[in-house]
């Protein structure tokens, strides 16, 4: 299926829900422009990369059925993704980043608060998609259980006011880690019920998912300079390894250290080893993943695709000038 004729048929599910649903029209507008705009935005650059949109797509044609079975699930992971993304921007104060986003942040909370309740209503209704009720029970057991994890790691990252390396990987693979496994595991639900297959797809999705957390460190890392502010920077990874870094090194442990711009831009040693030491721990979740996928055996193109995906994500990148 092509990524156009795909990301229509979101968009054509979505409207479909809202003309079901009872809600104010700007109410229902200005949330389908947030999703529309963070939709197109997945399909920029496509030939380069395959969009995390696809991940349940790829997964369950993996498995032996097509495309069109994964119209709900995929846009009901994608709504909590964008909710997910437009909460992170609350709480790190950079709703002006945001053109077409209203900059108070009561209003996006509410709107957030919508695409969660319509995911839950699209996937109420995955007979649309000819799924079963027992794999459509399943489904949304693991989507309400994955969003309580989510959540639980949010918690863990709002109450930790600058959280020591080992809670920072816990919040990665609590938060990103299992929101992607969970896009992994139900993609490929909705084609098997098999427990080794499932649990392969999910341990993929999982590695995946804390490469990208990664990432979004990393970003904030090159970006210190620019729009992210210090309090954001103590809940990094980067602020945590090098606390880490120091308490193994000195004798006057400083736990409430935290790096800033001018450090960072002017400390070399500092940034690159924390850079390096991100950039390993990349590799050795995409390692986790490949393995993850190998054990499957999976028809060429479709994992050819899949470990692309990793690849790509995984690769080294010059984050720091």
């Amino acid at each position: 299926m092509r990524n156009e004729t795909f990301s229509s048929q979101l968009l054509d599910r979505l409207a479909y829900a809202f003309g079901k649903i009872d809600i104010a029209v700007d109410y229902r507008e200005r949330m389908f422009i947030l999703v529309s705009e963070n939709l197109s935005a997945q399909f920029d650059h496509a030939d380069a990369r395959s969009p995390f949109v696809l991940l349940p797509s790829l997964c369950c044609q993996a498995c032996g059925e097509p495309a069109e079975r994964t119209i709900g699930v995929s846009l009901a992971w994608f709504l909590l993704q964008v909710s997910a993304s437009l909460l992170d921007k609350v709480e790190d104060h950079e709703l002006m980043s945001i053109q077409s986003a209203p900059s108070d942040a009561s209003i996006i909370t509410n709107l957030t608060t919508g695409m969660i309740l319509v995911a839950q209503w699209i996937l109420n209704h995955l007979e649309l998609d000819r799924v079963d009720s027992g794999t459509a029970w399943d489904i949304q057991r693991a989507f309400h259980e994955t969003t309580l994890s989510v959540c639980s790691g949010q918690h863990l990252d709002l109450s930790a006011n600058s959280p020591d390396l080992s809670t920072c990987w816990q919040i990665a693979e609590a938060k990103s880690g299992a929101a992607f496994a969970l896009a992994c595991y139900a993609g490929a639900r909705l084609a098997t019920n098999r427990s080794d297959v499932l649990d392969a797809f999910f341990q993929f999705g999982r590695g995946f998912g804390t490469i990208v957390q990664i990432d979004d460190d990393l970003e904030d890392l090159a970006n210190i300079g620019d729009h992210c502010s210090s309090w954001r920077m103590k809940k990094t990874l980067v602020n945590a390894y090098l606390k880490f870094a120091e308490n193994s090194t000195s004798e006057t442990r400083q736990n409430d250290r935290v790096i800033t711009t001018k450090q960072f831009a002017t400390h070399e040693p500092i940034s690159s080893g924390s850079v390096l030491y991100l950039q390993l721990e990349k590799l050795k979740y995409a390692t986790l993943a490949e393995n993850a996928l190998k054990r499957l055996n999976l028809a060429g193109e479709f994992q050819d695709r899949l470990i692309s995906i990793i690849h790509h994500e995984s690769r080294l990148r010059n984050y720091v000038n």
